[in-house]
Order: structure tokens, then C-alpha cells, then sequence
């Protein structure tokens, strides 16, 4: 067998037990998994299955106690269905939730800081929340320059009645404005916070420590792209009222349907942007004439010069462009400063104003101080900035990482160092390879004390991360050859985020260059080992949220599932487990069930894991239903598919609020026809020489979680007997007997123990 990640024999893997996540000191998956691993998900122990629309948090189910299995001999490979892999897949995946591309540097916001104190709780859940305060001038500020929304009278109404009330916009329509407006209104100014989570489930652990987090006042929630049920924000609403608390909470229109969520939920439209302009001309002039050196700047001067702007047909298109609230503020203090320039210079002025960012990117990778060669910068401080920029949100360490492999590794093979470099360690302090007008106010705070732990790289506007590598890739040509193999070496890194990350700034370059990226970056990955195949996925996804270009990775991703190499035919399986493959779900499932047909994919996971990540991702009944055809298919190879998806998905919790209930069993409880299947699933799990073993450790695990769950012991206790019918009846007492002597207090297994077996007749599609 050639070079592949195909996971091997699963009747070896059917050996070795699956209890928590393996730890990185695991077998490998197959011969290729020696190699470096992929960065999702993938039949090799680091390897792990984008986002769950932007990324699943899905909690595993499971106990801490080793397992019964562990005395069992160790197999030579890993069965593909383990399901710990995919998991840390797709929380580095949340944690590199990058979802914007723009070929224009225009910036979506000056980066303001809100924050005045900061306090950070933890929570059994897993979900950390940082309740950060915000100052009284602040508020005034918002409350100066606030223009109201449509609804807004109703907003204030709501919020007033219920104590909670959701707005579902667009980022940078003006929600965190209209939100502190709304606050201001029921409580005092300096009584407000901000609750933010880099994690989901920020509004479940809330709901769990809400004795510990709300107090009387005003709290804004940003969801991000999270989804919000109505059975929460009704929760919510009870918590807020009980604490005397107000709750402003913000999500993205599409993920929170306001229709759904009524009456707590208003749709949030961005404000006129030329009232938005004008309002903060007005504020940035209001004190400018007593300041001003200019003799004969008045009052009447400032006036003029704002209606001139107002009735400018030049900024009227410049506003009509405008990206967002934000940077129609930017924009503001921007035309301020030139108060006394003459007309003729506004389109300099606003040119200036939508390339800054560009402007700064290429100021940024300059030396101020010409050399013997000209203006070039240290390589190392250069390589520094780059990985600094690319890595914008992750933790320090993983700039000092990439950029070492950048500056130390790659950079040498293109360039002539005469003579070599002096490395002087204490020469290389953060605040000299990173300018302070590269990074955000709230880097380095005074004293040393930093609000980040780990401390993480921050710039100054989360744009300038798209205008350095639009700068790196169009401006220094001699760099593209560099860049190119600097990615390729991260995305075989051993670090899940950094693999990641290096595979979403390629899929950014695809939507700048997408002929030239693919053809000497992405084609190269897609037919190399797992880690590579799993960040050309990645890299495509990435590249598919820019419209432009959305056509080209589908049509790409096609011509990979029709390719007669199995590389590009595992490549495709991967880039369906992406948000490429939820946009079309049935025409997804089509594919997915195509490569499952056929045998060079019969070893992979990656069919497995692309089908698991769609359940999760939102359309779980489509992907239900695909799985019972699968099982009962003439086809073996889609019924292990099959299998190991049920493998995958049955250590998987609800989500935050319901940890320890299986997300198959949720779903099953209220569907007859989804019982039925999942019975049959189950079953052929069990008897399975493959999967067996690991299959009946899984379920001890499901029975083991309801014994916290009184409505899920009910439906296990008749659901279980049932997947127990003979032939496996025999079987089923002997696991029963060795669980309940590990497991004494479980009620579950003791009541399922006394019941008798299940002798009714044998589901469908067995033997």
C-alpha cells in the first residue's frame, strides 16, 4: 500500500478501548501518521475532524475511571472512529475563528477601548467569562453620539418589561451603541458591563452562574455567530428579573432568527450613515476653534466646513461603501484633521482614508534608517511583524513559534547574509520588534500586567492582519516563495491552532490569487500526506466565504471527488466537513456517500468525520437519515462509514446546558423513526468485529450519563434492551455483570441488569 493515512485494519483497531481523548503519546493511525499530522480531521492521533458553523463545542460524554478494556493487549493501529481527534479539531478551529475577506484594507473600527476593570470567572462548564466594566464617560460618549435605530423605542420597552431583550444585526451596524443606549436607560451609567467568552456557550454557563455573575444593572452579551434558543433567552429573561439585572444581548442575523425569538428579539439596522458622520463632525469640531492656531478659525468656520462634507457627492459615495459604523467614525476623525485643507485635496483625503491600513502594513515591514543595502529590515523583526500580524488573537508563544521557523529556518534559503547576523537574545524584547502603532492599547498594560493569560499577540485594528498579507503577497515579490514554503512547514507543525491558522491565511491568498495559490500551494498539499490534505480543506473553506470566488472551490472540490488519485478523492471527503458542505447539504450527503463507495477510502476517516461534523454542524436529520441507508446499504464499505461515524458521535454531549446527554439520544428521544435507526446503528456497531469493542465501552458511557438524567435513563431503559436483542443478548449480560461490579451506584446499569433480555425480532438489514 502506498503512502496514506488510511487507518488500517479495523479489526486490529478493535483491540484498543476508547475511554477520554488519546493523549499525544498515542499509536498512529497508520504509516503516514508518523509523519506530521493534519489539522483536522483525520485518522492520525493529533489529527482532529469550521468549523461547527464556526465551529462545534459539542462536550464528550464520558467517565475519568480507566476502563476494563485497558488490560486488553494493545492493538498496531487505531481504529478511525475515536472521536478525540475530532474534538480538538474543532476547538482549534473555534479558537481560529477567522471569517472575514476583504481585498480592500478598509478597517472595520478604530479599536476603541470599552473596558476599565477586568474580572474573569470560570465555571464547571468549561466556559470562561470575562465580565469587563464600563466606564462612566464612556457611556456619555455613546449616549452623545448614539443615533437611533429603527424599533428602538420598542427595544427600550422590552427591555424594560422583561429585563432582557436580543438585537441580531450585522457586526459593525451600531449594536454595542444601541446596546449601551438601551442599558443606560434602565440602570445608572456606572453599572454597566460587558460579558464576553472566546468559547460557545456563553448563555448556557451563564444561565448556570448567574448567582455569581449578575448583579443589579446593565449586562450586554455578544454572541458572535453562536445560535440562541428561545427556551434560553426565556431562562435568561427569569435570571435577569430575579437579580434585578438588564440584559442587552447580541447576535448575528441568520444564526439568531428574530422571527423565532418574539417578542424578545428585534432585528438591528444600521442608523443613516450620513446622520452618523455628521453627528461626530460635529462632536470632534465642537471645541476645535479656541484650539486651533489658525487666526480666523471660528465657530461659523466648523460649521461650514461640516455641511460642506454633508453635501459633498464624494463623501456620499465614500459612505455608501462604507463597510460598517465604525469606520464611518474613523472616517469622521479622519476629515476633522483636514479641516483646514482645501476642497481639491478630499479625494487625497479620502484615498488616505481607505488604504491606511495598507499604508501602515508596508510602514511596518520597512526600516526607518537606510543600510549599506538600502531600506532593509532586521529578518529578524521583519519575520517577527509578519507572524505577529498572521497570528493576530493566538497565544504569544505561537508568534515566537512561526516566526522562529520564519526567520530562522525558511528566510535563509532565499537571502545572502554577509556578514552573519549577530544574535543578541536581550536585543529582542516585544516592544522592539512590535511597534506600538502595530499593537492594540490593551497589549501591554502599565507595571507589566496584561489582561491575556496565555498573553496573546493583539493589533491595533483586526484588519491589519488582511492588509499585511496583502501587502506581503502583491508588494515583495521575492517573498511569495518564502511565504509559500513558511506555511507548508506550520501546517505540518505539531500544534493543532497554528496548523490551522497557517491554513486560513493560504485560503485568504486563494481570494487575492486564487490561479497562482492553487496551482503552486494548494494543488501541492491536496495530494501530499493527511496533514496537508486536512489544510487544503481548510484552505478552501476559507477562500469560500469571499463570494467571488465561492464558485471556483466548489467547482475545485468537485473536480477532486471525480480525480482518479485517492489524495485528492480524501481531500474532497475533508473540504465537505466544512462550511462548503453546509451550504448544500444534500448535494454534500451525495458526495460523501460517492467516496464512501469506494475502496481507496475504505481505511480513511475522513468520510466519517466530514459526516459527523454535518450532524453536529445543523442538519442532523438529513444526515440521520443518510446514515440509515448507509448501514443497510449492499455496499460494506458504507456501512463502515456508518459505523464509525456512530462512533464518532456518540461520545458528543448536546452542548453546554445538557454535557452529559448524548446528542443522539437527544434527538432520538422525540423521533420515533430516529430511535428506530439509531437501534439498528447501534447494533451493527456491536456485533461488529471492528467496532465492538469500542462500541460497547461507548454505550457503558451512555448509560453511565443517565444516571443524571432522569428522562434519559427512561428512554435508555427501553431504547438499550431493544440494541440487546439476541443475537447479542449472551453478550449483553456478560458486559452488564463486569459493568455493575465497576460501577456499583449506577442505577442504570442495575435496573437494565435485572431486566430480562429482549427477544423481539431482529431489525432489518442484519445477519
Amino acid at each position: 500500500m502506498s503512502e496514506t493515512e488510511h487507518t488500517g485494519p479495523e479489526d486490529a483497531a478493535a483491540e484498543v478501548p476508547a475511554e477520554e481523548p488519546p493523549a499525544a503519546a498515542e499509536e498512529p493511525a497508520s504509516p503516514e501518521a508518523v509523519e506530521p499530522s493534519p489539522a483536522g480531521p483525520s485518522d492520525s492521533s493529533e489529527a482532529t475532524g469550521a468549523s461547527a458553523p464556526n465551529d462545534l463545542a459539542a462536550p464528550q460524554i464520558g467517565d475519568s475511571r480507566p476502563s476494563a478494556q485497558d488490560t486488553v493487549r494493545a492493538a498496531a493501529r487505531r481504529e478511525a472512529g475515536d472521536g478525540g481527534d475530532f474534538t480538538r479539531y474543532q476547538q482549534a478551529r473555534q479558537q481560529n475563528a477567522l471569517n472575514k475577506l476583504k481585498r480592500s484594507a478598509v478597517a472595520n473600527g478604530s479599536g476603541s477601548a470599552f473596558y476599565a476593570e477586568q474580572l474573569t470567572i470560570g465555571g464547571d462548564s468549561g466556559v470562561e467569562i470575562q465580565v469587563l466594566s464600563v466606564s462612566v464617560l464612556t457611556v456619555a460618549q455613546q449616549l452623545d453620539s448614539h443615533q437611533d435605530v429603527e424599533q428602538q423605542t420598542q427595544m427600550a420597552a422590552r427591555l424594560a418589561a422583561q429585563h432582557v431583550v436580543v438585537l441580531a444585526g450585522q457586526p459593525g451596524s451600531g449594536r454595542q451603541s444601541t446596546a449601551l443606549t438601551l442599558l443606560a436607560g434602565c440602570c445608572s451609567d456606572d453599572r454597566i458591563k460587558i460579558l464576553h467568552s472566546e468559547t460557545p456557550g456563553v448563555l448556557q454557563a451563564l444561565c448556570q452562574r448567574a448567582d455569581d455573575l449578575l448583579a443589579p444593572g446593565g449586562f450586554v452579551v455578544d454572541l458572535d455567530d453562536q445560535p440562541l434558543k428561545l427556551s434560553t433567552l426565556e431562562t435568561l429573561g427569569h435570571l435577569a428579573r430575579k437579580h434585578r439585572a438588564f440584559l442587552v444581548i447580541l447576535g448575528e442575523l441568520g444564526r439568531v432568527d428574530p422571527d423565532r425569538l418574539r417578542p424578545h428579539a428585534f432585528e438591528h439596522r444600521r442608523p443613516a450613515l450620513g446622520q452618523v458622520l455628521a453627528v461626530h463632525l460635529r462632536r470632534l469640531l465642537a471645541g476645535h476653534p479656541g484650539a486651533c492656531p489658525e487666526q480666523d478659525c471660528t465657530t461659523e468656520h466648523t460649521t461650514a466646513f461640516t455641511a460642506r462634507m454633508l453635501e459633498s457627492q464624494q463623501v456620499q459615495r465614500t459612505l455608501d461603501g462604507a463597510p460598517s459604523v465604525r469606520s464611518v467614525v474613523e472616517f469622521a476623525e479622519l476629515l476633522a484633521q483636514h479641516i483646514h485643507s482645501e476642497d481639491t485635496s478630499l479625494s487625497d483625503v479620502i484615498g488616505q482614508w481607505r488604504d491606511r491600513l495598507r499604508r501602515l502594513a508596508k510602514q511596518l515591514l520597512r526600516v526607518p534608517a537606510e543600510t549599506s543595502h538600502g531600506p532593509v529590515l532586521d529578518p529578524h523583526r521583519q519575520a517577527f511583524r509578519i507572524a505577529y500580524a498572521f497570528f493576530h488573537g493566538l497565544p504569544l508563544s505561537d508568534v515566537f513559534e512561526a516566526g522562529e521557523v520564519l526567520s530562522a529556518t525558511v528566510l535563509p534559503r532565499y537571502e545572502t547574509r554577509e556578514p552573519a547576523p549577530t544574535n543578541h537574545v536581550f536585543e529582542r524584547e516585544l516592544d522592539q520588534l512590535i511597534p506600538q502603532e502595530m499593537r492594540a492599547p490593551g497589549d501591554a498594560l502599565s507595571g507589566g500586567r496584561t489582561d491575556d493569560n496565555p498573553r496573546c499577540a493583539r493589533l491595533v485594528n483586526e484588519d491589519l492582519m488582511h492588509a499585511v498579507i496583502e501587502v506581503v503577497w502583491h508588494d515583495y515579490d521575492s517573498l511569495r516563495d518564502p511565504l509559500r514554503e513558511w506555511l507548508t512547514a506550520l501546517v505540518a507543525g505539531p500544534l493543532e491552532r497554528i496548523r490551522v491558522r497557517a491554513a486560513h491565511i493560504a485560503g485568504i491568498l486563494l481570494s487575492h490569487d486564487f490561479d497562482s495559490v492553487y496551482r503552486d500551494l494548494i494543488r501541492h498539499w491536496a495530494r501530499k500526506s493527511a496533514a496537508y490534505r486536512q489544510s487544503a480543506a481548510l484552505a478552501l473553506e476559507m477562500a469560500a466565504h469571499d463570494p467571488r470566488v465561492v464558485g471556483r472551490v466548489r467547482a475545485q472540490i468537485r473536480s477532486w471527488l471525480s480525480s482518479p488519485r485517492w489524495e485528492y478523492q480524501d481531500s474532497a471527503a475533508r473540504a465537505y466537513g466544512t462550511l462548503v458542505g453546509a451550504q448544500d447539504v444534500p448535494d454534500t450527503l451525495w458526495a460523501l456517500r460517492e467516496l464512501g463507495t469506494r475502496p481507496e477510502l475504505a481505511f480513511s476517516s475522513s468520510v466519517a468525520f466530514s459526516m459527523s461534523w454535518l450532524y453536529l454542524a445543523g442538519a442532523p436529520g438529513q444526515t440521520a437519515d443518510a446514515l440509515d441507508r448507509w448501514i443497510a446499504s449492499d455496499n460494506d464499505h458504507l456501512a463502515k462509514h456508518a459505523i464509525r461515524t456512530l462512533l464518532i458521535l456518540s461520545r458528543y454531549g448536546v452542548g453546554p446546558d445538557r454535557r452529559d446527554r448524548p446528542v443522539l439520544a437527544d434527538t432520538a428521544m422525540t423521533d420515533p423513526d430516529r430511535a428506530e435507526a439509531l437501534i439498528r446503528l447501534w447494533r451493527h456497531a456491536l456485533m461488529g468485529q471492528d467496532s465492538s469493542t469500542r462500541a460497547w465501552d461507548l454505550l457503558r458511557r451512555w448509560l453511565l450519563a443517565a444516571d443524571a438524567d432522569k428522562e434519559l435513563a427512561a428512554f435508555l431503559e427501553v431504547l438499550v434492551p431493544r440494541i440487546w436483542a439476541r443475537p447479542l443478548s449472551l453478550r449483553a449480560g456478560f458486559y452488564l455483570g463486569m459493568w455493575a461490579g465497576r460501577h456499583p451506584d449506577s442505577r442504570t446499569i442495575r435496573q437494565l441488569r435485572d431486566q430480562p433480555p429482549e427477544a423481539g425480532p431482529t431489525p432489518r438489514s442484519e445477519s
